[in-house]
């Protein structure tokens, strides 16, 4: 049966074999064609199905088995991720994607994103197709998928004159996030999924499920004032979320809003997660230890903060100095003798 599904242009077909439903696009606006797709597609399916060939799926069914077995704290960046990915891979076999596809993805992500973001959405691609061959046995090959270089030493943070640049091209509903974050250096999605549940106003605390963290710890937030000032004006907004954008909850900050802001700016090579680190990157600077920042952020590695550690060099002058007098005496005049002799 042919039929057409709202918003579509393309002519889908439908059928039952031995009570197995199949439909999907013929990827066509004629019905003669369509007929075509859809006699030989029944035709390749009776076989399967009757005769025991192995069967084939499409992306949509390896990504509803990936998100449903998922245990990730992370399947809401998934999801972004799969969103964007359907103009390209919804109604293809997953048997069919192949390098030549891959890189047409890379290359229409690199329009709108940077390197390391192309990573991240062709690591999605890559995972999703190792389990579909080593797990769940639907194809026999995974396609090569090139992956660019990134830096991960270099830690890029604002200054307060950037900062202020940035957040004024900040549209409103962003500007509020990212001056929240800046302010407790929550990551993206504990500030996105922020609930007024997690918050005590009159305390001046939020709390971060276990769930939700990234080291699986309860995390304790201290809200200053800049981060009250900011829940303030976001009470009624909405009853269970905090931020949201035309009553609806945010589930993505690094939008075109972001990007087109960054530009106006003039700040390059910035990332949301940016805040994060401008965050930690001003507390060091401003005297608080290592291992407070630590538990303020939610670190569960001290190697983490240690990152930060150049940004406050002078605190271990002092300690430099214990030594300087026994440098003095034993070894400086020795040397200052033997240079005189000379």
């Amino acid at each position: 049966m042919l039929f057409k599904r709202k918003g579509s242009k393309y002519w889908h077909y439908k059928f039952t074999i031995n009570g197995k439903t199949i439909f999907r696009s013929t990827g066509t606006e004629d019905k003669t064609k369509a007929q075509e797709i859809a006699d030989k597609t029944k035709a390749k399916a009776h076989d399967i199905i009757k005769m025991g060939e192995k069967p084939r799926y499409i992306w949509q069914s390896a990504v509803t088995r990936w998100i449903s077995e998922s245990e990730k704290k992370s399947i809401d960046t998934d999801k972004y991720h799969l969103k964007w990915l359907r103009t390209f891979l919804d109604d293809v076999y997953i048997d069919e994607i192949n390098e030549t596809l891959i890189e047409k993805i890379i290359a229409e992500k690199l329009k709108v994103a940077g390197k390391t973001r192309v990573n991240r959405t062709t690591e999605l691609i890559r995972s999703i197709l190792n389990k579909s061959m080593k797990e769940w046995k639907w194809i026999d090959s995974v396609p090569h998928i090139r992956r660019f270089k990134e830096n991960n030493q270099r830690l890029r943070w604002l200054t307060p004159e950037e900062a202020r640049r940035l957040l004024d091209e900040l549209p409103e509903h962003t500007r509020a996030m990212a001056i929240f974050t800046l302010a407790t250096g929550l990551r993206e999605s504990n500030v996105t999924q922020l609930e007024w549940s997690q918050i005590d106003m009159q305390k001046k605390i939020a709390w971060i499920y276990a769930d939700q963290s990234k080291n699986g710890k309860v995390i304790r937030v201290p809200l200053n004032q800049d981060a009250i000032d900011i829940l303030a004006l976001q009470i009624g907004n909405h009853p269970v979320r905090v931020f949201t954008y035309r009553g609806c909850p945010v589930l993505k900050v690094g939008t075109k809003f972001w990007r087109e802001a960054l530009k106006r700016a003039q700040i390059e090579n910035f990332t949301w997660h940016g805040l994060r680190h401008t965050w930690a990157s001003w507390h060091v600077q401003n005297g608080t230890p290592l291992n407070v920042l630590q538990e303020l952020g939610g670190w569960s590695s001290y190697d983490m903060v240690l990152r930060y550690a150049h940004l406050a060099p002078d605190h271990l002058n002092d300690y430099a100095n214990n030594v300087s007098s026994i440098v003095a005496k034993s070894v400086a005049p020795k040397n200052v003798t033997v240079m005189k002799k000379r």
